[in-house]
């Protein structure tokens, strides 16, 4: 008898833990899709930039506010994408998640200019036939990654044909973070962070977004490992 009720607890937790994964994977593609929205609806009206060397022959750094015209939805069913990972291989296996990173896009034109396209942010994403340096990560045939397939309803958009994008809300620095809420706190904050914070609530915040996916295979330490 004591058995049969071990089981039958044993078997309510696993479908509360199943139900309670579902929903945690639907609400994070709703806010991923409902990012996507925002950009489609953006990428109409154009994009403009700022020369932060504006008038300097010899250099140029431009930030780029909106989604230029040749980023596009993509349907990633049954496509296998990598995501090259550091030192966050262990949490991304125990949760099966990724999260977006600080950096947005940026396209480099070494000893000249730089764009970035600070509406560009998210999880991106490559595929396993791109390695590390074609997506501005050091040469190296060893970086850990996984592959992986994503959850019905996930949105893709591409950047490049290498470059995909799960549009998301970008993550801030800790130190940064701590401003911004002293901000929201207070209304005050130095000049040069306004725009920042700004940027920030019109994205709903400064809490990155997470993705589940369903990971095929990885690369750690050298070896793969199928699953």
């Amino acid at each position: 008898m004591k058995a049969l009720l071990l089981s039958a607890i044993l078997g309510l937790s696993l479908f509360a833990q199943a139900n309670n994964e579902q929903q945690i994977i639907s609400e994070q593609i709703k806010e991923a899709q409902t990012i996507t929205k925002r950009w489609m609806q953006q990428q109409k009206q154009g994009t403009n930039a700022r020369d932060l060397y504006a008038g300097n022959p010899e250099k140029a750094d431009y930030l780029i506010n909106g989604i230029p015209a040749y980023v596009k939805q993509i349907n990633p069913k049954g496509i296998v994408f990598r995501h090259y990972v550091g030192k966050a291989m262990p949490i991304v296996l125990e949760t099966r998640q990724l999260k977006t990173g600080i950096t947005p896009y940026i396209i480099m034109n070494p000893g000249y200019s730089r764009e970035v396209y600070q509406d560009l942010v998210g999880i991106f994403l490559t595929t396993p036939n791109t390695p590390p340096e074609k997506v501005g990560l050091p040469r190296d045939p060893n970086y850990d990654y996984i592959d992986f397939t994503l959850y019905d309803g996930t949105p893709v958009v591409q950047i490049e044909k290498e470059i995909l994008l799960i549009p998301g809300r970008p993550d801030m620095p800790e130190w940064l973070k701590t401003l911004y809420f002293e901000y929201r706190r207070t209304g005050r904050a130095d000049s040069k962070y306004i725009e920042t914070f700004k940027r920030a609530d019109e994205r709903g915040g400064v809490n990155p977004t997470f993705m589940k996916v369903n990971i095929k295979s990885y690369r750690l330490n050298g070896k793969v490992y199928k699953l």
